[in-house]
């Protein structure tokens, strides 16, 4: 026996567009905090921190659904975040000077990780998540960077 299931009258059709900005607003609201402390760790006017999150999430909305195909769509948001602090940098914004030492010693994703872990106190999940990697890979970072010379890699400020 076949059964119908028919939507009644008052169900309303979702459109697969209505279901991408609700995905995208679901995505903005969990990182937006979390991705504006990490402006403001290292750069210092929050004018600046403001310009690189909101372009970070202008883009991200504009390409959406191109986002949803990559294979980590975390990785690809948090490469663009970066990428615009990084811009803001290169066009004259005052850095945070222990972030700036530390993204002078270290690779970009090292840096990222101890920026997230030590002094943002993210716990290596938390960092791995925002950063669209696995918790290992946010680990061996820690764990390399504690080879540089003190004090960047085991600095803890607040």
């Amino acid at each position: 026996m076949r059964v119908d299931l028919a939507l009644g009258p008052s169900a309303r059709r979702v459109s697969p567009l209505a279901v991408t900005d609700l995905g995208f607003r679901a995505f903005a609201e969990r990182n937006q905090p979390r991705y504006t402390r990490y402006a403001s760790a290292r750069l210092t006017r929050d004018a600046d921190v403001q310009v690189a999150v909101h372009i970070t999430f202008g883009l991200a909305s504009g390409n959406w659904a191109w986002l949803l195909s990559q294979p980590v769509l975390a990785a690809a948001v948090w490469a663009e975040l970066r990428h615009q602090v990084e811009a803001r940098l290169v066009k004259g914004a005052p850095p945070d000077h222990h972030a700036a030492a530390l993204y002078k010693a270290l690779p970009r994703v090292k840096a990222d990780s101890v920026l997230l872990c030590h002094r943002l106190h993210f716990d290596v999940e938390a960092a791995a998540e925002l950063m669209g990697v696995e918790p290992p890979a946010v680990e061996a970072s820690l764990r390399a960077a504690k080879r540089t010379p003190p004090p960047l890699a085991e600095r803890k400020d607040s």
